[in-house]
C-alpha cells in the first residue's frame, strides 16, 4: 500500500464511523409530549406541521454547516498530521511513512473533531418545533428537544 492509499483508507475509515452515529426518528415524525387531557389535539396538529416546517430548513441549515465544518477540520487535520510526522520522522528512513501516518491521525482526529456537532444537528432542530410549540401556547413536557 503506498503513502496516498493508506492515508486514504484512514481518513474513510474515520469519516464513516463519524458519520455513522445512530440518528433518532426523523424530523417529520418527531412529536413533543404533551398531556392530551390538557391539550387541543387537532389545534395541537395544525402547530406541530407548522412547526415541523421551520425546524425541517433549520435542519437543513445545521446539516450543511456541519459537512462544511468537517471537511476544513479534515483538511486541518491532515496538513497538520502530515508536517508533524515529516518533522518527527526528519532524518529517519521512516520520514515518509511517519508523515503518511500522522497525516492519517490529523484527518482522523479533524473528523472526530466535528462530533461536538452531532447533537446541535440531532436535537437542534427537535428543539425549534419545541419552541415554536411553547410559542404557540401548548406546554411541552418533555425535555426540550427530546421529545
Amino acid at each position: 500500500m503506498n503513502f496516498i492509499t493508506k492515508t486514504q483508507a484512514f481518513g474513510l475509515v474515520a469519516v464513516l464511523t463519524v458519520a455513522g452515529c445512530a440518528e433518532l426518528e426523523p424530523l417529520t415524525e418527531y412529536r413533543p409530549v404533551v398531556d392530551p387531557e390538557r391539550t387541543n389535539m387537532p389545534r395541537f396538529e395544525r402547530d406541530l406541521e407548522a412547526c415541523r416546517a421551520v425546524a425541517v430548513q433549520v435542519e437543513a441549515d445545521y446539516r450543511q454547516r456541519q459537512q462544511e465544518q468537517m471537511g476544513a477540520n479534515i483538511m486541518a487535520g491532515l496538513l497538520v498530521g502530515a508536517i508533524t510526522g515529516a518533522v518527527v520522522g526528519s532524518g529517519s528512513d521512516y520520514q515518509g511513512e511517519l508523515a503518511a501516518y500522522g497525516a492519517a491521525s490529523g484527518m482522523a482526529a479533524g473528523a472526530a473533531a466535528n462530533d461536538y456537532s452531532y447533537d446541535l444537528v440531532t436535537y437542534g432542530p427537535r428543539r425549534v418545533v419545541d419552541r415554536c410549540m411553547a410559542e404557540r401556547g401548548h406546554t411541552i413536557l418533555n425535555d426540550i428537544g427530546r421529545g
